[in-house]
Formats: structure tokens, sequence, C-alpha cells
């Protein structure tokens, strides 16, 4: 009679060729429930705001998408307004704010503005969060001081220098959220059978009407959103460096320029007296 081992009831027999029934194998790791982290929340969050924008983003949704419980995302954010500055916090660090401080204080903005724009245009909905949220998160932060920087070394009054970096900024935030490449408008363009028979519609429309857009309309709907914003920028900050140099006109800020006689004579008024 073949010789089994006995086990005390409730226990899993050990013999050599049994079956457990009583243990299932370990769990793989591909089917466990990924941790819930600050890091996670906010990922998922981008996530939401590239594809569906900005209005879809609320707690519930994404707790659904989390496979959690809405009370559960309070544990790692505050409140949406907490979760909205992590992301842009968390999308600005990818923003590479070191500049060469050796070039022009116009080279450097427009180098900052480049990448800010190219950043922002990598997650799509995240300016227009821009334009509502004023994030002081480190990274943000950090870009900030990087912007005001040249405008504070190239002599700017410190309240010009705050409305330069506002302008910078505004325009540059201002161009991923109403020209994104997902728009339809952008599509349109750059798809050249469709952008052929736009240009040969603007040409056929009445001219004693519309002359300027029969002239000029081929040259409007192109697909030059680089050079538009390059363009945009050049305007920009060159104006702003005819303002810092003008000495006959009100400097950024609101305070009028003084004259190169007035500032010697003011110079000079402040040496001490020889003896």
């Amino acid at each position: 009679m073949e010789n089994r081992q006995t086990a005390p009831p409730g226990e899993p027999t050990t013999g050599q060729g049994s079956h457990s029934l009583w243990f299932n194998a370990p769990m793989d790791d591909r089917d466990r429930r990924p941790q819930l982290t600050r890091e996670r929340v906010v990922a998922e969050a981008l996530t939401v705001i590239a594809k569906e924008g900005v209005e879809a983003l609320t707690m519930r949704t994404l707790a659904a998408r989390l496979g959690v419980v809405p009370g559960a995302l309070y544990h790692h954010v505050r409140n949406k307004e907490q979760l909205q500055d992590l992301v842009l916090d968390g999308v600005l660090a990818e923003v590479d704010f070191h500049v060469d401080h050796a070039q022009p204080w116009t080279e450097q903005i427009k180098v900052l503005a480049q990448r800010l724009r190219e950043v922002l245009e990598q997650h799509p909905g995240v300016a227009g969060l821009l334009k509502t949220r004023d994030p002081l998160g480190p990274h943000s932060l950090a870009l900030a001081e990087a912007f005001l920087m040249p405008l504070q070394a190239a002599g700017f009054p410190d309240r010009g220098a705050g409305l330069a970096f506002f302008l910078v900024v505004d325009y540059t935030v201002g161009f991923a959220v109403s020209s994104p490449r997902t728009s339809v408008n952008e599509q349109r363009v750059r798809d050249a059978t469709i952008r052929t028979q736009l240009h040969e519609f603007f040409r056929s429309l009445p001219p004693e009407r519309f002359p300027a857009l029969v002239a000029l309309g081929e040259h409007v709907w192109l697909d030059n959103r680089d050079e538009r914003f390059a363009a945009g920028l050049d305007v920009l900050v060159d104006g702003l460096e005819q303002a810092r140099r003008s000495p006959h006109r009100p400097a950024l800020g609101g305070r009028t320029t003084t004259t190169t006689s007035t500032t010697r004579r003011r110079e000079h008024a402040q040496q001490p007296a020889d003896r």
C-alpha cells in the first residue's frame, strides 16, 4: 500500500508530487495595481489635459482613470488648484533655462522664449492652464529668474523689467494657446493640397470687394508657425530695446528717461569735491 503523508486538518499535505489547492501562485507584478503616488497623480492629470483639455480635469475623472476613489487623491494633493500648479511646475521643469550670459540680453530672452514655447507645444493644453494659474513652484521660479536676470542686467528700471518680463511671457504663452499645432487651421495649412485649394479660393474672390485678400490671401494662410513666432518675438524684443535706449521716450515703468546731459550733471553732483 502506498505510503502517503498526512497532515492535521486544515493544513496542506507536503508529500512529493502533491499539488496543493491551498496556495495560489504569487501574483505577477503585471497584475498588481501600481502604487498611488503624487508623481503618478500628476502624470495622469497631464494625460487628461493633453487628450481632453483643461476643462476635463476633475478630481472625480482623475480618480476613475487611476482606479481609485476620489478621496484617495487628497492624500497626495490638497485640491484641484494645487494639482494644476504641480502639473505646470512639472512641465516648466523641462525648459532649459541655462543661457550664455555673454550674449546680448535680447538674444538670451529670445532663446528662453523659444524653449518655453517648444515645451508648451509638447504638452497640449498646458499653455491654456498657464493663462489661468500663476504657479510659484521651484521650476516656475527658476524660469522667471532666468527671464528677469538679462532684463535687470540690461539696465531696465525695476518696474520696466517686470513689464518686459510679462510682455515676453504673455506673447509666448498666448501664441501657444491661440495657435496650437493641433488646431484645425494649422492642420489645414500644413496639408499642401488643402493649402493650394485655399489659395485658389482667395484668388477667386471678387476683387472689387476683397482686393487685399485676393492679392495677399496666399501669403497669409501658410504653414509658417515657426516663422510667425520668431518674427513677432523679434518685433517685441527690438521694441523693448528701443524703449530702453531711447532718451526721449518714457521708459518702461512710466518714468521719463533722463537725457544724457541731465545724467552727466547728476553724476557730477554726486562726485566728492576735490580736497
